[in-house]
């Protein structure tokens, strides 16, 4: 088996490793890697920023290959997130911010509430306003009534709302682009 993901920015690592136990240590290592795959018979390392939420598990020709993943729960993140630096120093699973000093969901990832899941890609649902890549220019975008609702592209968007009454209640929902 190997892992494919959904989107070829998804692969973070792609070298040769002795064996399955190096290939995990350096997924192990990278706070970024959420899955890898190993295959011994080519030595080939794979770490990517994927989970199955954005990839899947396929099977191959090769008869050597392998798919690990990271597990992870919200006990892993409750303890530590916006504590001091001193809490999770060393923790892969959350990391110092220089701007706040306190500790915060690593790179493409966010807050939810409870853990830090990766951040959403193109058209996928979301309900914050950190919750789509930013890197790739993915903002989560509101609808008329305020509430979070897609990550679209290339939009920066400031959302107006105008209330008019006449003899109804009318909203009006402008989109501004923002340079």
């Amino acid at each position: 088996h190997e892992f494919q993901p959904q989107y070829g920015v998804q692969l973070i690592f792609n070298e040769t490793a002795r064996s399955r136990l190096l290939c995990s240590a350096a997924c192990s290592q990278n706070p970024s890697c959420r899955v890898f795959d190993y295959d011994s018979s080519l030595r080939r390392c794979r770490l990517f920023e994927a989970d199955l939420t954005n990839g899947a598990i396929i099977k191959t020709a090769s008869q050597t290959s392998i798919v690990g993943s990271v597990i992870l729960s919200a006990s892993l993140y409750a303890s530590m997130y916006n504590q001091s630096c001193s809490t999770c120093q060393g923790n892969r699973y959350q990391t110092c911010s220089s701007t706040t000093n306190r500790c915060q969901c690593p790179g493409n990832s966010y807050w939810n509430g409870s853990m830090c899941p990766l951040q959403l890609f193109e058209n996928a649902a979301c309900s914050q306003i950190d919750a789509c890549r930013s890197d790739l220019n993915l903002s989560c975008v509101m609808n008329s009534y305020g509430e979070f609702t897609q990550c679209l592209i290339g939009i920066n968007l400031f959302t107006i709302f105008v209330y008019e009454n006449l003899n109804t209640d009318k909203i009006f929902h402008f989109l501004i682009k923002l340079k």
